[in-house]
């Protein structure tokens, strides 16, 4: 099957190729550059990588003065599609309808990391199948917890409008990636397709693929993500608009984790032989399924004039100026959190009949199999005004004031009664955008937005970042600061949720976060220095006992990161060591040490094939690893089992051959070392044991 649908999309792209030979771009000149709203990262202009008619000099200049900054902070100097001078990609803002420049998912550099769960930060921890639920063990790189709170688990793979990358492209365009680890009872897959392609200058339509298939190397761990998109763009002088549709499911099989830990740190003293997959856990025939369905539309209308060049030879050819612009944008989404297990056999517990399940639980709220269901809809609308940067000389800012409307509607089963729980909330937010993106000096970007009506009324982020760099012997070094003040509101199901083995109502008050921190990035040495300070109240967790609760009190985390790259000929060793300290370790745990080290030799052969060769590390320090719960599907800080002090590696080569990308490696290598095995990425749960894994990625344009 999987075969058969690699081939059907392969000949839509060699149609869709062939059928649009004269597809053009036209470039993004939005002078309004704003950050995602949960990130601090400035996003420096995107620089054109040829002239267009109708750009102008200076701007194209101070687009490019930051470009290779950008390219640093993701490692860009290594691009598949670097060689196609022709595309430009860049993120949305769904408040505003701003356009965010961006770089390709098309890297090359560590390429093998960015498909595993543990690549995406410097310590993670995740359920071990490619797909499951993971969250990053160093703090600062969490995102803020969403309104459908079983979504959190998932950030790594659910798609939405702030993380599509849009497109303008002269030649169609098309890349397959197909990701597999052996043997075939317990392999793990992901597929992945992207195909899009423009209509004229203005118009450009795609559609992006994510497939995974994971059957798990444990038992009843098989995760299965379904993702389909369909998104496009029409930008012209007056008119900038943005479409953006997702499909998306995740099945997750749940076992509760491992009950013997010495199946994994000391195998030889279980006196029978086993797999992996014979290893015992706590149940099965259990399972999350979460459903996401997106629905996403922007429009703006520029205001602005035209300007006549007064050189002769562009008469006819005036350069429009957007001035202002008046934007409206609409967002519906779907979703479906199902808890369910047919885990039914009765066991006896203390002399107490029970299902098999029922016995991991203090509380069943109702009788019968376990069967929890909880949907959420959200209707935003939104109307912005900009005044765009840099259409005079001294307009040395840009500025966004937004109005959007948030309609919630909740449903779940009722563990006490029969029927559904309905509930139904509506919030209103005002917010603006201050902002520079041009200059070579100072940029800085200020997001501020304050709940006036319903369920947010008095929630507040201002929220701002400012960068500054200068040269020295040619080369730019940057310092930036961030901060930001926040003032959240509890989500609904944080303080209202309904399930049979859970259940609460609570009046929690307002979530108060302070932080200040900064970065320096030193090009002579490769070095990047960050640290920054955060003062947290009325934090909300889940205890040890896996109930929601509140710390009314002030914890303070501190955290400073220094990535160091060192070069010498074709030898490189890159590293990351995070730090961080933590007032309240039982509220807000976290490694004090966690650490990345990628050591490789990357050279070229025969100056096609470049090869990257060698083995990489994840390793922190130990502490009270967060547990996973699954009737919750959340996180909870347990106090039983500290995890860490043991190095998941890689052994890895990496290749790329104009247009594909190719890499096979040893994942969990050190395990076949080190003794005792002590490979847990949470409590009850170890990472894959040691396999094979190879991938590949082919871009495919004229």
């Amino acid at each position: 099957m999987k075969e058969k649908l690699f081939i059907s999309l392969l000949a839509c792209i060699l149609g869709m190729t062939a059928a649009y030979p004269q597809a053009r771009i036209i470039l993004p000149d939005s002078s309004q550059i704003t950050t995602n709203p949960d990130s601090l990262d400035l996003l420096p202009r995107q620089a054109p990588e040829d002239h267009e008619p109708g750009l102008q000099p200076d701007r194209q200049a101070g687009q490019a003065s930051h470009l290779d900054h950008l390219l640093h902070d993701h490692g860009a100097e290594a691009d598949s599609l670097r060689r196609l001078a022709r595309m430009t990609i860049w993120k949305i803002d769904a408040r505003t309808g701003n356009r965010l420049p961006a770089v390709s998912d098309t890297l090359l550099h560590n390429y093998q990391q960015s498909v595993l769960p543990d690549g995406q930060s410097v310590a993670m921890g995740f359920l071990a199948p490619l797909g499951s639920p993971a969250f990053s063990k160093i703090f600062t790189d969490r995102p803020e917890t969403e309104q459908f709170i079983f979504n959190n688990a998932y950030y790594l793979y659910l798609k939405d409008p702030e993380k599509v990358l849009f497109v303008n492209t002269r030649v169609p365009y098309s890349r397959l990636s197909y990701n597999r680890s052996a043997p075939k009872q317990t392999r793990e897959e992901r597929f992945e397709a992207r195909m899009t392609s423009n209509f004229g200058k203005k118009l450009n339509v795609g559609l992006d693929v994510d497939l995974i298939n994971t059957r798990g190397y444990y038992n009843s761990q098989a995760v299965k993500h379904n993702n389909f998109s369909l998104f496009g763009s029409y930008l012209s002088d007056r008119i900038e608009a943005h479409a953006f549709m997702n499909l998306g499911s995740v099945t997750n099989a749940e076992n509760g984790g491992i009950t013997n830990e010495q199946f994994i740190t000391h195998p030889d003293s279980i006196q029978q032989s086993f797999t992996s997959t014979g290893i015992p856990v706590k149940f099965t025939n259990t399972w999350n399924s979460l459903r996401n369905n997106r629905f996403f539309l922007s429009g703006r209308y520029n205001l602005g004039y035209v300007e006549t060049p007064a050189d002769s030879l562009h008469k006819g050819r005036g350069l429009f100026v957007p001035v202002a612009s008046i934007g409206v944008s609409s967002q519906f989404t779907q979703q479906h959190r199902r808890f369910l297990s047919y885990d039914t056999a009765f066991v006896s517990v203390e002399g107490v009949e029970m299902q098999r399940i029922d016995q991991f639980y203090a509380n069943r709220f109702y009788e019968g199999a376990v069967d929890d269901s909880i949907r959420f809809t959200s209707m935003k609308n939104s109307v912005s005004l900009s005044l765009r940067e840099g259409f005079k000389d001294w307009v040395k800012f840009g500025l966004t004031a937004f109005l959007e409307h948030d309609l919630r509607n909740y449903s779940m089963r009722d563990s006490v009664g029969p029927g559904m729980i309905r509930h139904r909330e509506s919030a209103v937010t005002v917010g603006g955008v201050l902002n520079k993106q041009q200059g070579d000096n100072l940029l800085f970007n200020i997001r501020a937005d304050l709940g006036l009506l319903g369920a947010n009324l008095g929630e507040f982020r201002a929220m701002g970042d400012v960068e500054t760099g200068f040269d020295i012997a040619g080369r730019r070094t940057t310092l930036s600061a961030q901060a930001y003040v926040k003032n959240l509101k509890p989500k609904y199901l944080e303080e209202n949720y309904y399930s049979k083995y859970f259940r609460w109502n609570h009046d929690f008050g307002d979530i108060r976060r302070v932080y200040v921190g900064g970065k320096l990035y030193i090009p002579f040495t490769n070095t990047t220095l960050s640290a920054g300070v955060e003062n947290l109240q009325n934090f909300i967790y889940y205890n040890k006992d896996k109930q929601i609760a509140q710390e009314s009190g002030n914890i303070q985390l501190l955290t400073a990161r220094i990535e160091q790259n060192l070069r010498l000929g074709i030898f490189n060793w890159d590293n990351q060591v995070v730090y961080q300290t933590s007032s309240n370790q039982e509220v807000i745990p976290v490694p004090t040490l966690s650490v990345y080290s990628n050591m490789y030799l990357k050279t070229k052969i025969v100056n096609e094939l470049t090869l990257q060769l060698g083995v990489d590390a994840h390793y922190h320090t130990k502490y009270f690893a967060p547990g996973y719960e699954p009737a919750l599907l959340q996180f909870y800080n347990q106090r039983e089992k500290e995890i860490g002090e043991y190095p998941i590696a890689t052994a890895y080569a990496n290749m790329h051959l104009k247009q594909t990308r190719f890499y096979i490696m040893y994942y969990n290598v050190a395990s076949q070392f080190l003794n005792p095995k002590e490979y847990f990425s949470l409590p009850g749960y170890p990472v894959n044991p040691p396999v094979f894994r190879l991938g590949v990625s082919v871009n495919l344009h004229n």
